[in-house]
């Protein structure tokens, strides 16, 4: 009788392992940086986190790169810009005139197949109860 409830027990372990192993499911999630050829390309909004946090990018008529941050209702200029690649850097100047680094980098976002073209910042702190956010991804908006 031990040795059948033994069995019983294995057999039930076994079958609630496999129902596990069915429900988990591999998710695929990269970022793949992405140099256009064309500055234009860059240009327009992306959003953040939620619609709070965004960043618009525009081409002036000089055939420079512009940009105006919003991170939860303080914006920024970002002066000094410089693209290498995809990776673009800049100064953050706020309202209240203080300064500080921005960096971003172009490209895909991939998540389980599906391609979504942003930027990541790494100079951007979002602080939230109990995390605090300093990689975000902004979507482009508006294709």
């Amino acid at each position: 009788m031990k040795r059948l409830i033994a069995l019983a027990l294995c057999l039930a372990s076994v079958c609630a392992a496999q129902a596990l192993a069915q429900k988990k499911k591999t998710k695929e999630k990269r970022f793949e940086p992405v140099v256009r050829q064309n500055l234009r390309d860059y240009a327009g909004r992306y959003v953040g986190v939620d619609d709070s946090y965004w960043i618009e990018i525009s081409v002036g008529d000089d055939g420079r790169l512009a940009a105006v941050s919003h991170e939860d209702g303080r914006e920024a200029a970002l002066t000094d810009i410089r693209l290498e690649g995809a990776r673009l850097t800049a100064t953050s100047v706020y309202r209240n005139g203080s300064r500080a680094e921005f960096v971003a980098t172009f490209g895909d976002r991939v998540r389980d197949g599906v391609r979504t073209f942003g930027l990541t910042t790494e100079s951007i702190r979002i602080e939230l109860p109990g995390i605090t956010l300093t990689r975000i991804f902004y979507r482009r908006v508006g294709e």
